[in-house]
């Protein structure tokens, strides 16, 4: 299992990037998205279904279950390295935020320049038309890209 952690400012193209490399990337991996949302007031649900009445009611995990999809939301706040060890079969983990978390290879989408501060293992320019140092241009250097997450 390979953990690929992508972040930067808000609108900086994290999410253009990662949608790229797991449309690319999917067919030949089976791949874990976790996204780092920093505030509580977003619902995955719709207002008014079973599962969304279930868990605002106060269900401590709620399940939706679909002939080709199964959706889990849990009422606790889960440590990252705790969902990672829940999701170790698969081939590729793609986190998106969480700057701050060290563990594998970390992409910084380079809106903002003030996060070139914080550590980082690549520099993606994707909606920065500043910078000038050493970068993979996207979506021109896709390819580049790729073959850093499969080698």
């Amino acid at each position: 299992m390979k953990i690929f952690t992508f972040f930067g400012s808000s609108s900086s193209g994290k999410t253009t990037v990662i949608e790229n490399l797991v449309s690319i990337l999917s067919g030949k991996y089976k791949i874990v998205y976790i996204k780092g949302i920093p505030h509580n007031n977003i619902s995955l649900d719709t207002r008014g279904k079973d599962t969304w009445i279930m868990e605002n009611a106060g269900a401590h995990t709620t399940y939706g279950v679909m002939p080709d999809r199964t959706y889990k939301m849990v009422r606790e706040h889960m440590e990252l390295d705790r969902i990672i060890n829940e999701n170790t079969d698969y081939d590729i983990i793609f986190i998106e935020g969480f700057r701050d978390y060290g563990k594998g290879t970390r992409f910084l989408i380079l809106g903002n320049e003030n996060y070139l501060k914080y550590g980082y293992d690549y520099i993606i320019k994707a909606n920065n038309s500043t910078y000038t140092g050493e970068c993979i241009t996207y979506p021109e250097e896709i390819p580049r890209l790729v073959d850093i997450i499969a080698q």
